[in-house]
């Protein structure tokens, strides 16, 4: 199994950011290799790639230049046959892709939080209806309401389309990094586990 990771930070100091996601992958016995989001265009995916996951970024969709420069993920996004799960930015962009407006925060949010889970699926098999999960937050912007044809599955206080997936294809937002881990709130990793063996595998 081979994951692409799409690296969505456009300074090179964050690259470990993006790093951390192929790491946990490499830790839970994927293959995973690492492109920055400005390759998409210019590379063809491999037919040995069984999944993609897009990072976050300091960036906004809210900025039409940004969407610009993402376009070519866009159309990734938009025709890929294999399992995508988008994290913070990256769910924000499977938004935005399917027509969803992008929101802000009136200030950056950057901690621990709970979400409450709403409609148990794959990435979110481990909790039933109501369950809260704790989770690392790290954003200011947000996806506004759930895109034409996707299932909300998790919301939060600062946001209500916290997690989501498509209605007939595999693709999955969480605005949480689930990447990150804290003091009491490490179930992010669950849902990284989760989209493997229950979406990519299953």
């Amino acid at each position: 199994m081979t994951i692409l990771v799409i690296n969505n930070y456009t300074d090179e100091r964050d690259l470990p950011r993006a790093e951390k996601i192929r790491d946990i992958l490499r830790k839970e016995r994927r293959e995973a290799i690492l492109w920055h989001f400005s390759e998409v265009g210019m590379r063809g995916i491999s037919r040995e790639v069984d999944a993609i996951v897009l990072s976050g970024s300091r960036a906004h969709l809210r900025d039409e230049d940004v969407c610009s420069k993402c376009s070519a993920e866009v159309d990734l996004v938009m025709r890929s046959n294999v399992p995508i799960l988008g994290i913070c930015f990256g769910h924000q962009l499977i938004g935005k892709a399917f027509g969803s407006e992008i929101g802000s925060l009136p200030t950056f949010l950057d901690r621990p939080e709970d979400i409450q889970v709403l409609e148990p699926n794959e990435i979110l098999k481990s909790w039933e209806i109501g369950d809260k999960l704790r989770v690392c937050q790290s954003h200011q912007d947000f996806v506004d309401d759930v895109p034409l044809d996707f299932i909300r599955l998790a919301e939060s206080k600062s946001c209500k389309v916290e997690a989501m997936k498509h209605k007939t294809r595999p693709i999955y937002g969480i605005q949480a990094h689930v990447e990150r881990t804290a003091e009491g709130a490490s179930d992010g990793r669950q849902i990284i586990r989760n989209f493997l063996e229950n979406v990519v595998e299953g």
